[in-house]
């Protein structure tokens, strides 16, 4: 596929998500004012429906940045190029808290925020039951939903993150690298988007997604979204 093609598919896909998270935010947004007298429990439920949406916006971010990427052989190693980060990561402050983007993609990974090791990578558990295929999560967007969509922003003043790893049901066993062409996995990878709210609040939801390959053609092109979850609990 030619450059300028791959730029015209990305920007057409960037623009297809921008419009989606507007049309999120404003409905999220009519319902918050239009219940802004409602008891606390109410709001809570609102505050949980807008981080929700939150979390859904940095996969379909994810989404975008993944679809700009012809072979996703090395992604589960090095990650994605995206343009929906607000530099390297490290602490942001959020609210009266501070997160730590590192922080949490070890909980994420091996359960602990420290820097995980293969030990404690591959030890099973109830979220990471895989042993030694458990995801090694990469970051892929990390920002202020503001930052990437003033009318999503106003809706949810959360920052929002995406984590992308391989798919650890596929046939190769590693899960560093994407399943090779031939093997079951091929081409499929997990995304993890979460919106962390200013209160302290968390939403998460995962997608299996696979990049659909036709017989008779020698790329893979597009994404499809083949299950998406979410995260219970809103806990790593």
């Amino acid at each position: 596929m030619h450059a300028r093609t791959r730029d015209r598919d990305r920007g057409i896909g960037l623009l297809v998500v921008l419009v989606w998270l507007s049309l999120l935010a404003s409905a999220a947004l009519g319902v918050a004012l239009a219940t802004s007298a409602e008891a606390p429990a109410s709001g809570a439920l609102h505050e949980r429906v807008r981080l929700g949406r939150g979390a859904e916006s940095a996969a379909a971010l994810a989404l975008a940045s993944l679809g700009a990427v012809v072979d996703w052989r090395f992604v589960p190693t090095v990650g994605v190029a995206s343009p929906f980060v607000d530099g390297p990561p490290g602490l942001r402050p959020l609210g009266a808290a501070t997160l730590d983007l590192l922080a949490e993609t070890s909980l994420r990974t091996c359960g602990r925020p420290a820097p995980c090791d293969d030990v404690s990578t591959s030890v099973s558990s109830v979220p990471r039951p895989w042993g030694v295929r458990n995801p090694r999560w990469r970051l892929v967007v990390h920002a202020p939903l503001a930052d990437v969509d003033a009318t999503a922003g106003a809706a949810c003043a959360c920052y929002v993150v995406a984590w992308v790893a391989d798919d650890p049901a596929d046939d190769d066993g590693d899960p560093l690298l994407d399943a090779p062409s031939g093997l079951a996995g091929h081409g499929v990878l997990l995304v993890r988007g979460a919106a962390f709210g200013e209160g302290g609040g968390l939403a998460e939801v995962e997608a299996l997604v696979a990049k659909p390959c036709r017989r008779g053609v020698g790329a893979c092109t597009g994404i499809r979204v083949q299950s998406w979850s979410v995260v219970g609990g809103g806990a790593p």
